[in-house]
């Protein structure tokens, strides 16, 4: 090993202190539940059950946290390097976030509402892109 891989080995050792900084590397973890139907308190009660933690996790402050790992997932990912245990580096890698919406006058939005939509240049579209993953 080379003393780089020994510097990091160290490095990696050092334990994370905050709550924020424990609970970072399983947001995507805690994301997910949420999105497969989980509650918010039902995760907050299974990290309480926990003694891994080291202290008490309030519903607010979970909500908290998750409000400001979301905001920058928005933002394009900016996110601090973290260290990852080995249950979210199993995790597939959290989608970088796309770009925001254009913002349109009420007027452009009425106008967009009563636009009729052509069906059949959209299968046209669909039938060409069909086309092209064939060949």
């Amino acid at each position: 090993m080379s003393k780089n891989d020994d510097l990091r080995v160290l490095i990696d050792a050092i334990p994370p202190r905050t709550l924020a900084a424990k609970l970072r590397p399983l947001m995507p973890a805690i994301e997910l539940r949420l999105q497969s139907g989980a509650h918010l308190r039902e995760i907050v009660d299974a990290l309480n059950q926990s003694a891994a933690l080291g202290e008490e996790m309030r519903f607010a402050t979970l909500k908290s946290y998750l409000q400001r790992h979301r905001a920058r997932q928005r933002a394009g990912g900016r996110q601090r390097v973290v260290a990852t245990s080995d249950a979210a580096r199993a995790l597939p890698p959290t989608p970088p976030a796309t770009a925001a919406p254009i913002a349109a006058t009420p007027a452009e939005l009425q106008r967009m509402r009563n636009e009729p939509i052509d069906l059949e240049h959209y299968a046209e579209i669909g039938r060409s892109l069909a086309k092209k993953r064939e060949s």
